[in-house]
């Protein structure tokens, strides 16, 4: 059976009506993120196996080509860094600015690689809001996400 996604309230509802199936069936297969295997496996008494491996939350650019876009790393910054992720898109992962080896806007780890912070200044030169790459940010607090992640909202 195929579930358009395996990771929403539908899952266990596509799940019982194919009850009748999955109870001649040795395992489930599950081509989805971690996310997904879990629901599965939280819906249903069959062993649940992944398909594939989560590397990162991303997106597909040329077919089998990945980039990473999101970290989920609680303390989101895209608001003042021209929604460009230093988290994902520097290297070394910098949230202050270039580390100062950056040489004609290439990282110094992957010359091949843009600069992030060379890629967070031109988009807001173009945007008109420079300022807010002068703006004092405390650091960043790398508690914000307690794992396991839970959230509880009044």
């Amino acid at each position: 059976m195929v579930i358009p996604t395996a990771c929403d309230d539908m899952t266990k509802e596509a799940l019982e009506s194919e009850a009748d199936r999955l109870d001649r069936t040795d395992a489930i297969l599950v081509m989805s993120c971690g996310f997904g295997v879990q629901t599965v496996a939280g819906s249903c008494d069959n062993p649940v196996y992944p398909a594939l491996d989560t590397l990162f939350i991303g997106m597909e650019g040329a077919p089998g080509h990945f980039s990473e876009k999101c970290a989920q790393c609680g303390e989101c910054v895209l608001a003042w860094t021209g929604g460009i992720c230093p988290v994902i898109c520097c290297t070394k992962g910098l949230l202050n600015g270039p580390c100062g080896g950056t040489n004609n806007g290439k990282c110094e780890v992957d010359p091949e690689k843009d600069c992030a912070w060379t890629l967070i200044y031109q988009r807001l030169e173009r945007l008109g809001k420079l300022d807010s790459m002068r703006a004092y940010r405390p650091p960043k607090n790398f508690q914000a996400v307690v794992r396991p992640g839970k959230v509880v909202v009044d």
